[in-house]
């Protein structure tokens, strides 16, 4: 039967003791999380401070064309822009995805060596 208390600093559930086998699962579980975590806050950072460039250039583009005297001006900086826009835009997908590839691979080789150190350790249990 569970205490009931008014400490905030007291869970509100049973107390489970977790064994010595489940430690490492489940400190690697936390990992991962972080992990993605980490990955997907390095993406918003990227995409923030791809937008920023962006919407910089779209001021820089509209204060060319006022600026402009002709028509035929304002027009091959229209073009000059929507080019580089699309430019743009498809190198920073292909960096995100290379960010993405590195970070997964990052995962990916950690997850594999705690699993590996999970198995020796189990294989020493056993064998004790």
């Amino acid at each position: 039967m569970l205490d009931k208390t008014t400490d905030p600093l007291v869970p509100p559930l049973p107390w489970w003791p977790i064994g010595v086998d489940a430690r490492l699962p489940l400190l690697s579980a936390g990992r991962l999380q972080a992990a993605i975590l980490q990955a997907f806050l390095r993406q918003q950072i990227e995409i923030s401070a791809f937008m920023q460039r962006r919407a910089d250039q779209h001021l820089q583009l509209w204060e060319d064309v006022l600026a402009s005297d002709y028509a035929r001006d304002g027009f091959d900086l229209y073009c000059g822009f929507w080019r580089d826009t699309f430019l743009d835009y498809s190198d920073e997908a292909d960096r995100l995805a290379r960010i993405a590839t590195l970070l997964a691979a990052r995962t990916a080789r950690s997850v594999c060596k705690e699993q590996e150190i999970l198995t020796d350790e189990m294989a020493t249990q056993m064998v004790m």
